[in-house]
């Protein structure tokens, strides 16, 4: 059976309550990952709850979707819009310089992102990978408050 892991931090999962009457084996990772489930918490506040090694984690998430104890949710979670990828550029270009467009291309793909559909919900971990790359101190932390500050206003209105 597939397992449907995804490998990507932004997945969500919920309890199932099965429909059989079938035994279940659940060994003590398996115990404490079903506890920690939420549908309302993402895969990457999951892991950081349980504090399990990733292939722990791995492993018990396959065999809990595996007996079908859990299953994924599909959370509609909205993008940036093109004005925000492009102020983005802007503000990084004026740190960094040209270079910034190829910047925010590399680190998307890195993320496993693609660059015109960003989720909100990773964008500030996005402002900050990128401003790593600021050289300057004081050009990066500019950078980081202007982006932040319009990334919280975004926020505001999609909520």
């Amino acid at each position: 059976m597939d397992s449907g892991w995804t490998g990507r931090s932004d997945a969500y999962y919920r309890k199932v309550i099965r429909k059989d009457n079938d035994q279940v084996s659940l060994d003590a990772d398996m115990i404490r990952l079903l506890i920690a489930i939420d549908e309302n918490k993402s895969l990457s506040q999951i892991a950081e709850e349980v504090d399990m090694g990733n292939a722990t984690f791995n492993k018990a998430l396959s065999k809990l979707l595996d007996q079908g104890l859990i299953g994924q949710v599909k959370k509609d979670i909205p993008v940036l819009d093109q004005s925000f990828i492009e102020t983005l550029r802007i503000n990084l270009s004026i740190a960094i310089g040209p270079m910034a467009e190829i910047l925010i291309e590399d680190m998307a793909a890195e993320m496993e992102l693609t660059p015109s559909e960003i989720p909100i919900n990773q964008a500030a971990e996005l402002i900050a990978n990128l401003s790593l790359e600021v050289p300057d101190e004081e050009n990066r932390m500019q950078f980081k408050k202007s982006m932040l500050a319009i990334l919280n206003k975004i926020r505001g209105t999609k909520t």
